[in-house]
């Protein structure tokens, strides 16, 4: 019978398994918090038809410590294509209990039942959306899709996958490039105009939205480099500290990638005693 959480005290054990089994605090959750969403998971690990009911899931056996620290077993999994658009393969969908917990659940398309869908395997797929699950307690967009995207077998897709890292991102880049093309389109009327060098410029802006989105891209993604080399610092034990930078928060990647190990580790000596998420990554990973 497995062992039962007491809700006053997570213990040094307690926190190692429940994140080799891929449950982490975010960086704002309260350890009573925490402890209560770990029971809900726990009990959609048994049958998630329960507690999410009208779906049918599948059995599947994640084994993702490799790269995210957990095994996962407590993540659904169903195959539909209610829901999602025609370009879209998989999602991540996020129900909240009355007591507003999160729960993850992933869902696939049907043709990823033969390993792929278009251009992507199901294994990629599964690897970046569990990843979104493992962070289901964060609110942390500016690394989100960087990490995401960052063991994406495809080059092209482990550079412009997070271009867009919202999707009211993606919504205003494609307005913009509905104003261009009106623009373009009624500049014809404005041929003797003085107006006409400034419909011009408009007509530019969605170029220069994604030249500046993948400026900023580039500088996050050297910055996360940066964090992931002086993890390899400050553990030296890890073979692979890909799985501890996911259980940072953004300001955390900022700090790490651009001040001195020093100062760092004095960063996390001050976090553990406040931190049940600080005290995991240390009870995990040291």
């Amino acid at each position: 019978m497995e062992k039962e959480i007491d809700s006053r005290m997570l213990l040094k054990e307690d926190l190692k398994r429940l994140g080799e089994e891929g449950i982490i605090p975010g960086p704002e959750e309260s350890e009573e918090t925490f402890v209560k969403r770990v029971d809900i998971l726990k009990k959609m690990e048994k049958d998630p038809s329960e507690i999410l009911k009208g779906k049918t899931f599948e059995k599947w056996d994640p084994d993702f410590h490799q790269t995210l620290g957990g095994y996962l077993k407590w993540l659904p999994l169903t195959y539909s294509n209610q829901g999602l658009p025609p370009w879209q393969g998989a999602v991540m969908w996020v129900f909240e209990t009355s007591n507003h917990d999160k729960i993850p659940m992933i869902q696939l398309r049907k043709g990823f039942k033969k390993g792929r869908f278009l251009f992507y395997s199901k294994d990629e797929v599964l690897l970046h959306e569990s990843l979104h699950a493992v962070r289901i307690g964060f609110n942390e967009p500016r690394f989100e899709e960087v990490l995401a995207y960052y063991y994406s077998k495809s080059r092209w897709r482990r550079f412009f996958g997070p271009l867009f890292r919202k999707p009211s991102h993606a919504l205003f880049f494609i307005s913009l490039i509905f104003i261009s093309l009106i623009v373009q389109t009624t500049s014809l009327f404005f041929l003797t105009s003085p107006l006409l060098p400034y419909l011009k410029i408009f007509a530019l802006l969605p170029l220069v939205d994604l030249m500046l989105r993948s400026a900023i891209l580039i500088k996050d993604q050297r910055l996360l480099k940066k964090t992931l080399k002086k993890l390899s610092e400050i553990f030296p034990n890890q073979k692979e500290v890909f799985s501890v930078a996911i259980r940072l928060k953004d300001s955390e990647i900022q700090k790490f990638a651009t001040e001195p190990i020093e100062k760092v580790l004095d960063y996390i000596e001050e976090e553990i005693p406040k931190s049940i998420r600080w005290r995991q990554i240390l009870a995990q990973f040291c």
